[in-house]
């Protein structure tokens, strides 16, 4: 009878125990709630640019507001950069694509550059007035190539070798065969015109002794 009573009184206390553990605390925890800053200023222009040239199918595939990551993509630009990633949309628009980028594809028109660009950069490489180290590189590099191709070609070979050029700019792999201080920004040599100046400045305009002997142990 005694053990009888105190196994009834042991699982009372464990029943009440269980329903302590298993009632919720007097006061509720409330987690914080984030709530998601307003896109800036800038970045509701940069929507709007996009809108006013797209308009409802715009907002059929970013919505009304930006959000995610166009707000990411719309801090990373500048005005230079909305204006290209605009003419590239202006430019899709004239070959019959009107549809707008999808996001991956606004990231890539940042940086590429436009027909135009292209075109006006071409024009530099081939006149031999570099205006940064991509086209130096293209014209110490590429030029050989580039005025040998058929007109039908040259643009698709130009942009191959600018990405090409560009990529290495993005590794910090793109090497100029001169400081930039050295030589005017319009003035371009390779190594053998540095090799062949040295020369001179040694011998004069005379053939290298060992090149006259060969010539003249042919006579």
């Amino acid at each position: 009878m005694g053990i009888n009573q105190s196994l009834a009184h042991l699982s009372a206390s464990d029943s009440s125990l269980s329903k302590k553990e298993k009632s919720p605390p007097s006061e509720p925890i409330v987690a914080d709630s984030v709530h998601p800053e307003e896109p800036s200023d800038w970045c509701l222009h940069v929507f709007g640019s996009f809108l006013s040239v797209y308009e409802t199918q715009w907002e059929y595939q970013y919505g009304s507001l930006p959000t995610g990551k166009f707000v990411d993509f719309a801090e990373s630009i500048d005005p230079n950069s909305l204006n290209r990633v605009l003419k590239h949309c202006h430019e899709r628009i004239q070959l019959g694509n009107s549809w707008p980028p999808q996001m991956g594809e606004l990231w890539v028109l940042r940086d590429a550059l436009t027909a135009e660009e292209l075109l006006d950069s071409r024009i530099r490489v081939l006149s031999r007035e570099p205006e940064n180290n991509i086209e130096k590189w293209l014209v110490q590099n590429k030029l050989y190539d580039l005025k040998r191709v058929a007109e039908a070609k040259l643009d698709q070979l130009f942009k191959k070798y600018y990405l090409e050029a560009k990529r290495l700019e993005e590794k910090g792999k793109l090497v100029t065969e001169l400081p930039n201080n050295l030589l005017p920004s319009h003035s371009v040599k390779n190594v053998n015109d540095l090799k062949r100046e040295e020369y001179e400045q040694q011998h004069g305009k005379t053939l290298n002794p060992r090149i006259q002997q060969i010539l003249n142990s042919k006579r």
